[in-house]
């Protein structure tokens, strides 16, 4: 048994992480701030140490006795009236980690990127793999996730560290608890409400938790590893929504002039009441006219990783909607006999 150090083990994936550690056997310690909610971790043997990972002191405290370190804490949102507060923890938390396990002579660390950091194909035929780097990079968190991973290869080759980072694509399931902004676009497309914007690749968290582990078992030093599953192209996911739904959402971008408007409103309006908006100027810089597919070999290949196929990767996006209540009462009853979710998933908070 190894004692796992996970940053950021109540988010998401981190919740994923923690028990595929547990599932395998190791003893995990969840570094996690004073006011983060710990739903997705309820009655899990995990050891929780309280503490920022801006924090050096905290984080080498938590660290103490890991072998391994898997760092997952850094904010995930696309906007902030401070982009300083999405960038600054990403890089920041990641030097003190990168510092700390030198210190305490960890064997080794997985760095949780983005497949961001890779960028978007302008050809959905064209995937892009872990050799490329984003070209562009101004909004906040895909500015935050390609300084993160850049300064993580500068720091441990200085400090002579064994790293491993892991590149997630759309990940997606269980113990999504805030509904992040990967979430959101699939539950406006499963009610009606939102397109099937453009081709991408869909992976179902816990094939993203099991890229962590096997990273930290199997990974090539100084390697970086897409964690995804299949590409699927927009019309193909339109289809496969509508053989849940009945109802086939739209397919495609609206024109750039009309986003850019829409951006610009709605950056007016965040300013004012401090809600992020559902899409940004900087974002449009950064992703208008690509497509999010990658070819995710490397980590079936070098990982032994066996992520599930889009369908089933869909089927949990609507089974943890259901759960949270996300859907129009219509539609959940419609789904409610095909969809049930597991009678052992912690309650979230509001609704306990």
């Amino acid at each position: 048994m190894k004692r796992v150090l996970v940053t950021g083990a109540n988010g998401h994936i981190g919740c994923n992480v923690v028990r595929d550690l547990i599932a395998h056997d190791h003893e995990v310690v969840g570094l996690v701030r004073e006011t983060s909610d710990t739903t997705g971790l309820t009655g899990l043997p995990v050891r929780l140490e309280r503490g920022d990972v801006r924090d050096a002191a905290a984080v080498t405290r938590a660290m103490e006795g890991c072998e391994i370190v898997l760092h997952l804490g850094a904010p995930y949102a696309t906007w902030a009236k401070d982009a300083a507060t999405i960038v600054a923890p990403a890089v920041q938390g990641t030097e003190n980690v990168l510092r700390a396990a030198k210190q305490r002579g960890v064997r080794r660390v997985v760095v949780t990127s983005s497949c961001n950091a890779v960028g978007f194909s302008t050809d959905p035929s064209k995937p892009r793999d872990e050799t490329m780097w984003a070209e562009r990079a101004t909004s906040p968190y895909i500015r935050a996730k390609n300084e993160q991973e850049k300064r993580t290869w500068a720091l441990s080759k200085e400090l002579g560290l064994d790293v491993v980072t892991i590149l997630p694509t759309t990940v997606l399931g269980r113990f999504d608890y805030r509904r992040t902004p990967t979430s959101a676009p699939f539950v406006d497309a499963l009610t009606g409400k939102g397109p099937v914007p453009f081709a991408m690749n869909l992976v179902d968290v816990r094939d993203v938790a099991r890229a962590h582990v096997l990273a930290a078992e199997r990974g090539r030093a100084g390697e970086r590893y897409l964690a995804g599953g299949d590409d699927i192209a927009a019309d193909a996911l339109a289809t496969l929504i509508q053989g849940i739904t009945g109802k086939k959402p739209a397919v495609g971008m609206p024109p750039l002039w009309l986003l850019r408007v829409v951006a610009t409103l709605g950056g007016a309006v965040a300013s004012m009441t401090g809600k992020a908006p559902m899409i940004t100027n900087a974002l449009l810089d950064d992703a208008a006219g690509g497509n999010a597919v990658f070819d995710c070999g490397k980590a079936r290949r070098e990982l032994g990783l066996a992520p599930q196929k889009p369908e089933a990767v869909l089927h949990e996006v609507v089974r943890w909607a259901l759960f949270m209540k996300w859907l129009p009462d219509a539609l959940a009853r419609s789904l409610a006999d095909r969809f049930a979710p597991e009678a052992d998933w912690p309650r979230p908070r509001a609704a306990a």
